[in-house]
């Protein structure tokens, strides 16, 4: 290894070195709802410890001589959560799973996407209940923004922050960027507990659904979700819940500093409400009712993953509406995941403005504008690409699916649940998936909650196409 690369390796390592720090102090918390419920604290002690241990040793006695630069945070984000996941599987194996179908679930919690191996979580530890939970609550966030609210971290955390697909700036400084939005998540979250519990839920059931509705990740303590409670007070809580964790910390910092009317400004907003309401529409008139219809369009366009409803039996138009809101996704700057709407948007004004062109004279100029912002070459390029990337990347996990057997709209469909990081399923998803088929799936989830960057630049340095 050369000097340079060596350099490189040391910067990444104390980076991940503070990331599992960060880990190691939060992962105390299912360590004592453990000691609460009496149930073995085996697992979780090793889940708090080793991040801890290890972390400080990076921190320790690593010292890089390197500045910190955008290709070492893309690639330590990456990392991150190929680490995390493998910590987070330790519980689930301890519990008697496989490796596979541990590192899926854990990868499928930090991750956010609510995909399961577990065929009857009732029967769970309810320290395991609440860890599946918790995992999805962190990475609703993000690790990174979770790392810059404990440790000050100067410009690394910048990168770090931008590479966990984050752009998004509240304050001018970022730690008090970070700070804001773990603040109005933590608020958000207990006011969820307390509307579930009293909606009918028993506190533990509250805590949990409060905690992956907001992250918008899509784990429940019941083998049929949501359906299992039967009550619409229930459900219109989860709607509140996803609709606010699919929503821009931006829009809720406006409105919470008395900003009322910002959330009707917001074009992303607009877009949503305007999407659910036809998807809804359609839905309700050709396959579900429209109670279920309304549940089913929020969880997948905010990527959720919650269901009062079996998505297996649904026909394939009905399938094929929800596959394309789990595409698209909530807004940037939220808990969603996927393309999100701002991308699809200019995406569409794109094609707009071409047809446009074509139509108007040779010469004629006119404004690019989406939601009164001037679009420019870099902003339109960056979500055209992104968009064709994420494409490639689903339509090359779908093809994988097809090959074990399963028909296009199921694979495409759960596909488009992995990569968006939806916990919806069109029955696909199981223990008894092909180890191949569960590893495709696990990449999908790994890629659409990174935005693909990292895992590209991290892919350069293994396979030396470049410098790390």
């Amino acid at each position: 290894m050369n000097s340079n690369r060596h350099g490189d390796l040391k910067i990444i390592l104390q980076s991940l070195g503070m990331i599992l720090i960060s880990i190691g102090i939060l992962t105390v918390i299912p360590l004592l709802v453990a000691a609460f419920y009496n149930e073995d604290l085996t697992p979780f002690f090793f889940v708090s410890l080793i991040p801890m241990v290890v972390g400080m040793l990076f921190v320790r006695f690593i010292h890089p001589d390197t500045e910190f630069q955008a290709r070492h945070a893309a690639i330590a984000a990456a990392l991150t959560y190929l680490i995390i996941s493998f910590l987070g599987a330790i519980p689930f194996t301890y519990y008697g799973m496989s490796f596979l179908d541990s590192f899926f679930e854990a990868m499928s919690g930090w991750t956010t996407t609510g995909l399961s191996m577990i065929a009857d979580v009732e029967v769970l530890p309810r320290s395991l209940l609440f860890w599946r939970s918790f995992m999805q609550w962190l990475g609703g966030v993000g690790i990174i923004v979770l790392l810059l609210t404990i440790l000050t971290t100067g410009r690394a955390g910048l990168r770090l922050y931008q590479a966990e697909a984050r752009k998004e700036r509240i304050k001018p400084r970022l730690i008090s960027t970070a700070r804001l939005i773990w603040w109005i998540y933590i608020v958000y979250t207990l006011g969820g507990v307390f509307l579930f519990f009293i909606a009918g839920m028993s506190t533990f059931d509250a805590a949990n659904h409060s905690m992956v509705a907001l992250s918008t990740g899509g784990f429940s303590v019941k083998n049929a979700s949501l359906a299992a409670y039967n009550s619409l007070e229930i459900e219109l809580v989860a709607i509140f819940l996803m609709l606010l964790g699919g929503i821009n910390f931006f829009v809720h910092y406006k409105m919470l500093t008395g900003d009322k009317g910002f959330l009707l400004k917001d074009l992303q907003v607009k877009a949503m409400v305007a999407i659910l309401l036809i998807s809804t529409l359609i839905i309700g008139l050709t396959s579900l009712g429209f109670r279920d219809a309304l549940f089913q369009t929020v969880s997948a366009l905010t990527n959720a993953g919650l269901s009062t409803a079996n998505i297996a039996v649904l026909n394939d138009f009905s399938k094929s509406i929800l596959t394309l809101l789990m595409i698209i996704g909530g807004s940037a700057g939220s808990t969603s995941g996927a393309i999100k709407i701002i991308r699809m948007l200019i995406i569409v004004k794109l094609i707009y403005w071409w047809i446009k062109q074509t139509l108007l004279p040779e010469h004629a100029v006119f404004s690019r504008r989406l939601g009164g912002i001037e679009m420019n070459q870099e902003l339109t390029h960056e979500a055209t690409v992104f968009a064709l990337l994420y494409f490639v990347i689903l339509g090359a996990g779908a093809l994988s699916l097809m090959f074990l057997g399963y028909s296009g709209a199921d694979s495409v469909f759960e596909v488009a649940a992995a990569q968006g990081n939806v916990g919806l399923s069109a029955g696909v998803t199981g223990s008894d998936l092909n180890p191949f088929g569960k590893i495709v799936l696990i990449f999908n989830m790994w890629v659409g909650r990174l935005e693909i960057i990292p895992v590209l630049v991290l892919g350069q340095s293994l396979f030396g196409l470049r410098r790390v």
